[in-house]
């Protein structure tokens, strides 16, 4: 039990709950191991566990009529993996899963968690919090995919990817595939590879799987300037703080 204990005081959803909740979590809890391409759950299975991911990342998709995979979204660590269905009614997964990378996730039976969501006072707010996050983030996506061209979409993602790892600016790698990025924007692989070569005209360098923004301030009003949500946005505000005195300061 100790390994779920220290497992789940490291994960934001637990971290500062009471050690008496920790201990009850811990003891309905089991912790799996999960290597690359594993299927957590697909749609249509029966909902059984609420998963957090403590290790890797996960990708949520749906398959179309004619075979295709479309990504609803990648999870990285401390993330929620299924969130809304501790809350709603379905007893289905409306998304399946797959483990991108070798991971672990955390599982507690469902039907033990709706059942005592209530004896942990915390939580709840939490869930409904995230929940809200990711309803914010779809609005945010509606709006870029009516307003943005894919150049526009791309460079805002990779903005989003170097805020979220905490990259260095300057340089990094892609943390996912170039397919299970274009898969999440909704793009053809060809499409995205094409208007990655667009980026370097803007401010952002691309050489391989190296990312480079070349000029912060050039990318940010590329993206930003037609967002009407940029001033609420948490990536805008962190490519401000990263941009240099110099030139290379992003402005709203």
């Amino acid at each position: 039990m100790s390994k779920q204990t220290d497992m789940l005081k490291t994960l934001p959803l637990f971290c500062d709950l009471p050690e008496q909740q920790v201990l009850l979590l811990a003891s309905h809890s089991h912790i799996r191991k999960c290597e690359r391409g594993t299927f957590l759950f697909l749609h249509g299975d029966e909902i059984r566990n609420f998963k957090i991911l403590c290790r890797g990342t996960v990708q949520l998709f749906r398959e179309t009529p004619d075979g295709h995979e479309v990504t609803s979204d990648i999870l990285i660590a401390g993330d929620c993996i299924n969130a809304e269905e501790v809350i709603a009614l379905q007893t289905t997964h409306l998304t399946s899963a797959r483990i991108v990378d070798d991971a672990q996730v955390l599982e507690v039976p469902i039907r033990w968690m709706r059942e005592h969501l209530a004896d942990f006072d915390r939580l709840a707010p939490r869930l409904l919090q995230s929940l809200s996050e990711r309803l914010h983030g779809a609005r945010m996506e509606a709006e870029h995919r009516s307003t943005m061209s894919a150049t526009q979409m791309v460079a805002c993602y990779l903005q989003g990817l170097c805020v979220l790892y905490d990259f260095d600016p300057n340089g990094f790698e892609l943390p996912y595939s170039k397919t299970l990025i274009a898969s999440r924007l909704r793009m053809e692989l060809a499409t995205f590879s094409r208007t990655l070569q667009k980026l370097k005209e803007v401010g952002i360098s691309v050489n391989g799987n190296h990312v480079a923004f070349t000029n912060l301030n050039q990318a940010g009003h590329f993206v930003c300037d037609n967002c009407s949500m940029a001033e609420d946005c948490a990536t805008h505000r962190a490519l401000s703080q990263m941009a240099q005195p110099d030139n290379l300061r992003i402005t709203s």
